[in-house]
């Protein structure tokens, strides 16, 4: 429209013009020069690109790195405790192995049990500061101590093939530690919200739940005894649903502290910390019963 009004007027008139023009944009380039700064502002206090909200501080990678550690540790250790106590308590109340619950009474299994708790409240912390791809391959650690505390207090024998085994766990743990992102795959429960509704992952959990209640009813009464691998299979399988529960749980914690988004007013976390607590109890109970008769069987 300045352009036709500029083509009809004389050039007195087109000079003013140009002047009042050449104000007015001077005004307009102020203008965006404050929408710039103002914009900059924004982003540096909290409007910054999604990108740049879930990458976090560096520190959190080496917190998280050392939580699973200890976890590893503790939990470890824990697992040879608990074959002590459950030996024992077999031996004692004359039990039939994977039957009864005499190790209740059993100093041994508590004391395992209590590392056990311990290293999955580290565990869970970690998975605050760090995603499970970091996280759940240091679990691999456990297996290590297990091996070597079940050689010393359980006098039991590592094969050539299982020493690899550890090693390569070693390996693979710290490889993957070097290697870990520094951008969260979750920021906030609304995302964990979003990817569990999800067709894809609830088709998977579906699966996953009548798995492993066909192996409970079906294949544990008949094979159970046979193999240790059908019950650890439960455990396996749950836990992999656990895993994932716990890293949504404990994003939602840290966007809490972080804010200004409410986390805990979202029903969702509810669920999820329900389901968290149910995983947990069943690994537990398919654990001791996966475990008891082939180390009974073992010591006799």
């Amino acid at each position: 429209r300045t352009i036709r009004c500029l083509r009809r007027k004389p050039v007195f008139a087109i000079s003013t013009q140009l002047g009042v023009f050449g104000q007015g944009y001077s005004r307009m380039d102020t203008t965006g020069f404050v929408l710039s700064t103002a914009h900059e502002l924004h982003a540096r206090m909290g409007g910054a690109s999604e990108e740049e909200k879930r990458k976090r501080p560096s520190t959190y990678k080496y917190i998280g790195l050392a939580l699973a550690i200890v976890s590893g540790i503790f939990i470890g250790t824990s697992f040879v405790l608990k074959k002590v106590g459950l030996l024992k308590a077999n031996v004692k109340y004359k039990e039939e192995a994977g039957e009864g619950y005499g190790y209740l009474k059993n100093a041994f299994w508590w004391s395992g049990m209590t590392l056990m708790i311990i290293g999955e409240v580290c565990n869970f912390a970690a998975y605050m500061f760090a995603d499970a791809i970091l996280v759940t391959p240091l679990g691999a650690l456990s297996v290590v101590v297990c091996t070597v505390l079940s050689a010393i207090f359980l006098k039991e024998r590592l094969s050539f093939v299982g020493k690899v085994g550890c090693f390569m766990c070693i390996i693979g743990s710290v490889v993957i530690a070097l290697n870990a992102p520094e951008q969260e795959a979750l920021a906030n429960i609304q995302d964990m919200q979003h990817l569990t509704i999800s067709p894809g992952f609830l088709t998977y959990t579906g699966l996953v739940i009548v798995g492993c209640v066909f192996i409970a009813l079906w294949v544990g009464p008949r094979y159970g005894k046979k193999s240790m691998l059908v019950y650890l299979s439960i455990c396996s399988l749950i836990g992999g649903l656990s895993v994932v529960a716990t890293q949504g749980f404990g994003a939602a914690i840290t966007a809490q502290a972080r804010g200004p988004v409410p986390q805990f007013k979202n029903w969702f976390i509810y669920v999820l910390l329900a389901f968290v607590i149910a995983t947990l109890i069943t690994e537990i109970i398919y654990l001791n019963v996966s475990d008891v008769p082939h180390r009974v069987r073992w010591h006799n």
